[in-house]
């Protein structure tokens, strides 16, 4: 009989999680489109902060980041960050101490994926977002670094502090999650500063 590693047992958990827990999904307070520092002040005021709180964001706060990030601003379905020929090819996670979720823009709102969060090796913040594109996609890299650039510049203006990390290939197996042909290839950690 064959022995599981520790990563591959948790992935094999993590997928065979009830399929009524995938089909949960939380709708999101209407984003605040008129708060927030002004542009200078929030470039002014942008950084990294390694050293973040566990404590919950409350949801109004969670659905303007995730809106900031990636949401619609318009009514013909285009984004607050650019994608190349408007393919919006990215797919993004919210890792959370309830769960695994997918952040749906049409909707804005989330979808579980899993009623566990991910471990080790993403960190112990309040939200890990984790960015995914196809395998393929020249342009995914450029897209998600466009995402996670208007995530910081989000946690600037509403005193939050985040830290992007491009560790993904070190522990692949924690992604499983991801459709065939997807890969991660940021995750970016958001809380409230230490």
């Amino acid at each position: 009989m064959r022995t599981l590693t520790a990563p591959l047992l948790a992935a094999a958990l993590f997928l065979s999680a009830p399929c009524a827990a995938l089909a949960e999904t939380v709708s999101l307070p209407a984003p605040d489109t008129t708060g927030g520092l002004p542009l200078m002040q929030t470039l002014a005021q942008r950084q990294t902060t390694r050293s973040l709180s566990k404590e919950p964001l409350d949801q109004a706060t969670l659905g303007n980041l995730l809106w900031a990030a990636w949401g619609r601003n318009r009514p013909d379905g285009k984004r607050t960050a650019p994608s190349a020929r408007n393919r919006q090819a990215l797919k993004l996670y919210v890792n959370k101490a309830d769960g695994l979720w997918l952040y749906d823009a049409a909707g804005h709102g989330l979808e579980r994926i899993a009623a566990t969060p991910l471990g080790s090796p993403l960190d112990d913040a309040a939200v890990v977002l984790i960015f995914a594109v196809p395998e393929d996609d020249p342009y995914g890299g450029m897209h998600i670094g466009s995402v996670y650039q208007n995530v910081g510049l989000f946690c600037a203006s509403a005193g939050l502090g985040n830290v992007v990390k491009a560790s993904t290939t070190r522990d692949a197996s924690r992604f499983a999650f991801l459709p065939d042909g997807w890969r991660a290839l940021a995750t970016q950690s958001v809380g409230k500063p230490r």
